[in-house]
């Protein structure tokens, strides 16, 4: 067959292999039929923004798996340079994470970064989440009750976990110096006061002594200085406010960051010293319960 043959014959066969596309534009079925081949086409060609969110997110999976497995493996990098001091049996003194064989400036100081890359690890990733579930209520209820003196976390160790951790900011009881037995802490009160910015309320433990009193929300501290100015300070100016503020409060993962500082104001200002001290603590969950891993860093009065 010559060239020009095959070319006349393609061009009567093109109108009929046209038709099958122009059949369904022809008459009143043109625009359902033009719809019809947007549809297809858009099946068969991903939206752009959808693929970007789909790419997104793969990427942050990645990112997140990453983030904890650096995590785990510097805990246990922690824990294997940890032991544990003794305090003794006198008084429930509680136990003490020591790391007896960081003993140089530079050891010490290894150390330290490796608690504040945990820190800053949690805090980069759950900076901003909500705390309304019921994982951040548990652990708001573990640091009110330690810090209250009513009860203390256990350590977070590879096992059962058997070590409790020591009082915080002086609550604890102390021996009596004079003979067997303890004193109760001499800065222990009737009422131990919370601040609490990021929640709106929560069940707070019960416990014969201390009385928990809590103020929740951004305006929690205006409340609680209000308050004491009118039942107090207003009729003693030399009367002292002491309270604990609970925050900042970040979760991630099974890993936590929890910020303490307890302020002493007279007057509505804060004393010389500002504070009765404050603490930055790391906490791992273990099943439902909150454990310290590590108490990043602490200051006193």
């Amino acid at each position: 067959m010559t060239v020009k043959c095959r070319m006349w014959i393609g061009l009567l066969m093109a109108p009929l292999l046209m038709a099958p596309l122009l059949v369904p534009l022809a008459g009143a079925g043109a625009q359902s039929g033009a719809k019809a081949m947007r549809k297809a086409m858009r099946k068969a060609v991903p939206d752009s923004a959808a693929v970007a969110t789909a790419a997104a997110d793969v990427f942050l999976a990645a990112e997140t798996r990453g983030a904890v497995q650096r995590l785990n493996t510097w805990r246990r990098e922690y824990l294997a340079r940890a032991s544990w001091a003794d305090l003794g049996d006198r008084c429930n003194p509680g136990a003490l994470r020591a790391f007896a064989r960081d003993t140089t400036p530079e050891l010490q100081q290894s150390l330290q970064s490796l608690v504040e890359r945990m820190e800053q690890t949690i805090v980069l990733y759950g900076a901003g989440r909500p705390l309304a579930a019921s994982d951040s209520r548990a652990l708001l209820r573990v640091i009110v009750g330690w810090e209250a003196g009513i009860d203390r976390p256990r350590w977070d160790e590879n096992g059962a976990g058997v070590h409790r951790a020591v009082a915080t900011g002086l609550t604890g009881d102390v021996p009596d110096p004079t003979k067997d037995g303890c004193l109760p802490s001499p800065i222990m009160s009737d009422t131990v006061t919370f601040v609490v910015p990021g929640f709106r309320d929560m069940e707070f433990p019960k416990a014969p002594r201390p009385r928990v009193k809590a103020y929740f929300g951004p305006a929690a501290q205006a409340r609680v200085r209000n308050e004491f100015f009118t039942a107090v300070g207003s009729n003693t100016p030399e009367a002292e406010l002491s309270y604990i503020v609970v925050a900042p409060m970040v979760i991630w993962q099974d890993y936590a960051m929890v910020g303490v500082n307890r302020p002493r104001e007279r007057g509505g200002f804060e004393l010389a010293s500002g504070s009765n001290g404050g603490a930055a603590y790391l906490l791992r969950r273990v099943g439902s319960e909150w454990r310290l891993l590590s108490i990043v860093r602490s200051w006193g009065s």
